[in-house]
C-alpha cells in the first residue's frame, strides 16, 4: 500500500518509481486522473526519453478533453509499494504532469477519506 496526499483542490497525488531499461529507479509524483479510464500511465514525451523503454506503437489517436491527440505507446516498468509492474505507457506532447489511469483500480484498492486525510492505493 502506498500513501498519497491531497492536492490544494483535492487532487489525489501519489509517488511511484519509474524503472529505466538499466534498472535505475526515479521517483515521481503523479495525479490519479479519474477521467483517464483507458490507460495505466501517461507521461510527456520529453520525460520518457531518458528511460530507455521500448516503443510498442506510434501515433495512436485518442480522444482527450481538449480534443484528439496522438500518443506513442511504450512498454514501461514501474514500482508501487515494492511491487514491479510492466505496463503500457502513453507518451504525448503537452502532458503537464504524469497521470495514473483508472486501470490501476482493477488490481489495487483505493481508499479516499477526505475528512481524516487518508489516501492509499494498494
Amino acid at each position: 500500500m502506498i500513501l498519497g496526499k491531497f492536492g490544494e483542490i483535492g487532487e489525489l497525488i501519489f509517488e511511484i518509481d519509474l524503472i529505466t531499461l538499466d534498472e535505475e529507479e526515479y521517483s515521481i509524483e503523479l495525479l490519479l486522473d479519474t477521467g483517464f479510464t483507458t490507460g495505466w500511465l501517461a507521461i510527456d514525451i520529453q520525460d520518457i526519453a531518458g528511460l530507455g523503454w521500448n516503443i510498442i506503437e506510434q501515433n495512436r489517436t485518442m480522444r482527450m478533453a481538449r480534443g484528439e491527440a496522438f500518443f506513442d505507446i511504450y512498454e514501461g516498468k514501474v514500482k508501487l509499494d515494492g511491487q514491479e509492474y510492466i505496463i503500457p505507457v502513453l507518451a504525448g506532447e503537452g502532458i503537464p504532469e504524469p497521470l495514473l489511469g483508472l486501470q490501476w483500480l482493477k488490481i489495487l484498492p483505493l481508499t479516499v477519506n477526505f475528512s481524516t486525510g487518508i489516501l492509499t492505493l494498494g
